[in-house]
């Protein structure tokens, strides 16, 4: 007989907090590593597959899978178009130009002028 696990679903956590205003302002605010996180993990929910699923069909780990839906794994475009690519979805990477524009750095002393 299997045991049924106990406790609540991300996705479900995650649909409670967007209901709250802030949660959109601390997403905007997050790391590319943690929007990119969320994202594998609903797209994978979505899907209905298993961090070990994915992981087989990428030709990784569970466990890297794991890391990377916690915002915890380095990623490389590469390794995204193929989760991308299992999940049935667009890869889309833009540069864009923010509203306010870094400010330059100082040249160190010595370096030549452009």
């Amino acid at each position: 007989m299997k045991k049924k696990r106990a406790g609540i679903r991300l996705e479900d956590v995650i649909a409670e907090w967007e209901k709250d205003p802030r949660w959109k302002e601390a997403y905007d605010l997050a790391d590319i590593e943690v929007r990119l996180a969320l994202q594998i993990n609903r797209a994978r929910t979505k899907a209905c597959l298993t961090q070990g699923q994915l992981a087989k069909a990428v030709g990784t780990t569970q466990s890297v899978i794991s890391r990377i839906e916690a915002g915890n794994q380095n990623l490389t475009v590469r390794t995204l178009s193929k989760i991308a690519a299992v999940l049935h979805t667009a890869l889309i990477i833009q540069l864009r130009h923010t509203q306010t524009p870094p400010r330059p750095k100082q040249k160190p002393p010595g370096y030549p002028a452009a």
